[in-house]
């Protein structure tokens, strides 16, 4: 589904593994034929990024104040500006931890289903754990809330290139939403795959008709008038 070359990873770091995994969900479930493709969100990314980011300016804007104006000049905001920095840390933390909690993936796809894909691996353990939901749009209905299980022995060779296809079979075969789209496609597949055949035509250009002489792998038309002719020379 993606066209970016594959990433080789060490087939004894679990972090490696998860990661390259994690980063395989994207491309995947972005590239799925309409109405199935879903769009990524970033809300939870986004969140994140402004937090850490937000928390680093206010420690930089400090420093750079501290060393420039000197102490005495900057005393009086040190006390808020720390206040704020720890503030904005735990929130953070909370985030990444209670919010988050492990989210590799959110979605959206046409008509506002929404799927969200949290992964956990455990240390030194090839298993890798996938918690699955996937809810209406208005009513907040699930239809699919579960955890399925894989060993990255299923989607990763043995040279350490995670193998796209094996991945996404087992994604399809444990996820309902999925399957349906990989039996759509390979509907689609087989239809175009179908031959088409094509009516043979005659020719008939007034009364003589034309009729063909096969040898060997060539053809030739040879007209009935000619034949006539040959026979008479004959006799």
């Amino acid at each position: 589904m993606s066209s970016s070359p594959p990433q080789k990873v060490s087939l004894y770091s679990v972090n490696d593994l998860k990661n390259a995994t994690d980063d395989a969900l994207a491309p995947y479930l972005t590239t799925l034929p309409r109405p199935y493709a879903f769009k990524q969100e970033h809300y939870t990314t986004n969140v994140k990024l402004a937090l850490g980011y937000t928390a680093v300016l206010i420690a930089g804007v400090l420093f750079y104040a501290d060393w420039k104006l000197g102490w005495d000049a900057t005393k009086a905001y040190t006390g808020p500006a720390c206040a704020a920095y720890f503030v904005l840390n735990s929130a953070l933390t909370y985030w990444i931890w209670a919010v988050e909690a492990g989210t590799v993936f959110v979605g959206v796809r046409e008509g506002g289903q929404k799927i969200t894909l949290r992964s956990f691996a455990t240390k030194h353990s090839p298993v890798y754990k996938l918690k699955v939901t996937y809810s209406a749009p208005s009513t907040g209905k699930k239809w699919e809330d579960k955890e399925i299980t894989g060993n990255y022995t299923q989607w990763f060779n043995t040279h350490g290139y995670l193998q796209r296809k094996e991945f996404q079979t087992w994604l399809s075969s444990n996820i309902d939403v999925l399957r349906t789209a990989q039996e759509e496609m390979a509907k689609k597949d087989k239809s175009d795959r179908i031959p088409v055949m094509m009516p043979a035509v005659q020719a008939d250009r007034g009364a003589e008709h034309v009729t063909t002489v096969s040898s060997g792998a060539e053809t030739s038309p040879v007209s009935a008038s000619a034949k006539k002719g040959r026979s008479k020379k004959k006799t």
